[in-house]
């Protein structure tokens, strides 16, 4: 079980189907959990095309071998039934949560395992007045109860204010996989922080969502929501000084720390602080300073912190992996200088996010019997919405050129430039 444990999930799939006994050994509950717990970080990658969206997993297990990689899986096409446009929300244990749009149905969220195929539809919340919206903040997991609990802000549908502070009423809901509804447990003291900061979904850590919130001050600009007690609360950060002259901030979690980076617009450069100790506010610790950078322009995600490469030990380098404004970049801590990373075999443009696939099914996390039935499967998507005879031979055609493009960049895949540490 040590030995799978530690193999790339496509492999894992595939010794599934080898006997019963590694069969039962893969399918293990315990055996998900470790093989979660030891994955490195991927990336779930969505590329605009002229009919539908492509989605890719990416892993990035060699990334201190090449400056540019190839998608690990192809999503099945089907996915695109979903919506005519599918717009990535957040995750949680290899679980994600989505929102697909089409004329007919404005937004349906739905919640995934890209791996195993598996998804469900998350039920309409009930109707709000007008003048209100409402978005995907959060994605937990409660490890008392094996609870799954997806989380949503209702607010008035108001135009921010040009200063770094807005305020509007704010409430929220909170779904649990397999239940019957939403449930609004009430007001929040303090708002989501405005786009422009916080672009990305909360930061689940240690039973809790964690997310920035407005209006700032010099202590309390964190919100803390317990999973299990569905409680708010304030949380501790970093010792940030003159919020206006940052320019965005991103509160996000890499290598089991919690971190937050800050834009500084007039001095071109990012700061990043790491939570060491989860809780103490003392521990916040200003890890890096990256200067004269063009990434003062959207939030600043970091990948692997704490995680050391090969290519690190062997030539004493520190890099950090970040995604900026869906780029993907290695950033060398001691030589101070950075590189674009690229990914081969797919022609369009794309997004990025960080995600770290799982075997975790759904079935096993869902409440109730009755639940079983809300679960399908994404290959069972195509006989669903029986495509025209025209439409399906332009997928079929883009299938085989969209594969030939990435055996063909598999194939010739070539060691990238390596940072090296400055002299």
């Amino acid at each position: 079980m040590d030995i799978f444990s530690r193999l790339p999930i496509t492999t894992i799939l595939q010794c599934k189907c080898v006997c019963k006994t590694w069969f039962n050994i893969i399918s293990d509950p315990y055996f998900i959990k470790l093989h979660h717990a030891r994955a490195p970080v991927s990336l779930i990658l969505r590329a605009s095309g002229n009919f539908f969206s492509r989605w890719y997993v990416l892993a990035l297990e060699g990334w201190d071998k090449h400056d540019s990689f190839v998608p690990l899986k192809q999503l099945p096409r089907e996915i695109s039934h979903l919506g005519e446009t599918l717009q990535f929300e957040t995750w949680c244990n290899g679980l994600l949560c989505i929102s697909a749009f089409s004329p007919k149905n404005p937004v349906t969220n739905y919640v995934l395992n890209v791996i195993t195929g598996e998804y469900m539809r998350l039920p309409k919340p009930k109707p709000k007045s007008e003048g209100f919206k409402r978005t995907i903040r959060g994605f937990g997991f409660s490890q008392a109860t094996k609870r799954y609990k997806v989380i949503q802000e209702i607010y008035e549908d108001r135009r921010p204010l040009p200063t770094h502070q807005h305020h509007h009423t704010s409430q929220l809901e909170v779904y649990t996989l397999g239940t019957e509804n939403w449930r609004n447990i009430g007001d929040l003291p303090s708002p989501f922080a405005k786009p422009d900061y916080q672009k990305n979904s909360c930061a689940f850590l240690n039973g809790a969502l964690h997310w920035l919130v407005q209006p700032y001050n010099d202590s309390t600009f964190i919100c803390h929501f317990d999973i299990e007690n569905e409680q708010l609360k304030t949380f501790p950060g970093p010792p940030v000084q003159y919020f206006s002259q940052v320019e965005e901030m991103n509160l996000g979690v890499s290598g089991g720390f919690l971190y937050l980076s800050e834009n500084h617009l007039t001095s071109c450069s990012v700061e990043i602080w790491v939570m060491k100790d989860y809780g103490i506010k003392k521990s916040w610790t200003k890890e890096f300073v990256i200067s004269n950078t063009q990434w003062y322009f959207a939030p600043v995600q970091i990948l692997n912190y704490g995680l050391k490469t090969k290519m690190e030990a062997i030539e004493g380098s520190e890099l950090v992996y970040v995604l900026h404004d869906f780029s993907l970049y290695a950033y060398n801590a001691r030589g101070y200088n950075e590189h674009q990373l690229g990914v081969r075999g797919i022609s369009t443009s794309y997004s990025m996010y960080p995600y770290v696939p799982s075997l975790v099914s759904l079935k096993e996390a869902v409440i109730g019997e009755s639940s079983q039935e809300l679960i399908k499967t994404i290959q069972s998507l195509a006989e669903e919405n029986q495509s025209s005879g025209l439409y399906s031979s332009i997928i079929s055609m883009t299938d085989k050129i969209e594969s030939a493009f990435i055996r063909l960049a598999s194939l010739g895949a070539k060691p990238g430039v390596k940072l090296k540490p400055n002299p």
